[in-house]
């Protein structure tokens, strides 16, 4: 493939890495240089070795350093990300040197805008502080109780749609103060899974309903989702053959005509067990480009691959020089993301 094709495929990536300084003969140096990246994940805790600051979070003034050098090694702002919903979810956390933040759900239990508005501009004001650009919340699920897994980690803020879309319109208004961009997710509604998409297959069919989808559907319509994050859970209903972020019957023909959503559509990692046990990279990309993801978080921390993002780019490569996804379908995704980091300065 031509080094061009390459270098627009990267832009398509965030990439997750090991290390908590930039080193020149690093991986994600590489990464950045030699295949154009359009952004990194941070992770505190690197899931194959264990423990607090294993990945790359160390400290408050470590983190600022991290992000400014690979700010400054890059020819193309970085989108740098991180999932910061509070409680479990929590990567900048107070052993680090951080303020701790509650979980969502207790966000839900307090149903105070003006709890909700400190919250989100304390939140937002630290990631802006560090240089983060991207930060993959609200949680738009809805609260299915005990037994599900976004119920049990405290990700869930209520059952009702309406206090999910008031709450969460503070979060976002607090981030875009901060001109950070946020991610609603799990599209269409992961609430009612009992199963982790992290661990396999994940079917909601008997427990999703048209609930679930109302707080993406009006944060849509009122233009209030800067990009959406589509879940891999499994819904015979609304695909008989696809779990979600494979499937053009939900990204393309729900997501993007029915409901109207113009912005990035990003999915979680495809190599969480729910997509990795089942397709192999080349379907699992062919699949996802074609149903209409435009940007891959590839965190790289369920099992470490130092392979893992050249390999990646190296697929979607191939599949553009078989013609099975052309270079438009990913000019149209690098289009999308480029008008989002416009819109925010980055």
């Amino acid at each position: 493939m031509s080094n061009t094709i390459e270098q627009l495929v990267g832009q398509i990536i965030i990439a997750g890495f090991r290390g908590k300084t930039l080193e020149e003969d690093s991986e994600i140096s590489k990464y950045i240089t030699d295949l154009n990246i359009g952004g990194v994940i941070l992770y505190d805790e690197d899931l194959e070795i264990g423990g607090n600051g294993t990945r790359n979070i160390e400290s408050p003034a470590q983190v600022k350093e991290l992000i400014s050098q690979l700010q400054d090694h890059s020819e193309q702002p970085l989108l740098i990300s991180v999932d910061q919903e509070g409680g479990q979810v929590h990567r900048l956390k107070s052993v680090y040197g951080f303020e701790a933040t509650p979980s969502w759900q207790h966000i839900g239990v307090l149903n105070n805008p003006l709890m909700t508005e400190q919250f989100a501009k304390t939140m937002a004001s630290t990631l802006s502080d560090m240089g983060i650009n991207l930060n993959f919340a609200p949680v738009l699920d809805l609260d299915h109780g005990p037994g599900t897994v976004i119920s049990d980690s405290e990700r869930a803020l209520s059952t009702d749609p309406q206090n999910v879309i008031e709450h969460s319109r503070i979060f976002i208004e607090q981030h875009k103060t901060s001109q950070i961009i946020t991610c609603g997710k799990h599209f269409p509604g992961l609430g009612s899974a009992s199963g982790d998409t992290h661990e396999g297959f994940t079917d909601i069919s008997d427990t999703w309903s048209v609930k679930d989808l109302i707080p993406f559907d009006e944060m849509i319509q009122s233009g209030d989702l800067d990009m959406v994050m589509v879940s891999h859970a499994f819904d015979t209903k609304l695909d008989p053959k696809y779990p979600s972020s494979l499937s053009k019957r939900i990204i393309n023909d729900m997501l993007r005509n029915d409901l109207g959503f113009t912005g990035p559509v990003i999915c979680d990692d495809p190599s969480m067990r729910a997509i990795s046990d089942h397709y192999d990279l080349h379907d699992t990309f062919e699949l996802m480009l074609n149903a209409g993801i435009d940007l891959f978080c590839l965190g790289n921390n369920l099992i470490y691959d130092p392979d893992y993002i050249p390999r990646s780019i190296d697929v979607i490569c191939d599949l553009v020089k078989s013609g099975k996804i052309t270079e438009k379908r990913i000019m149209e995704s690098i289009d999308r993301i480029n008008a989002i980091k416009e819109r925010y300065n980055i």
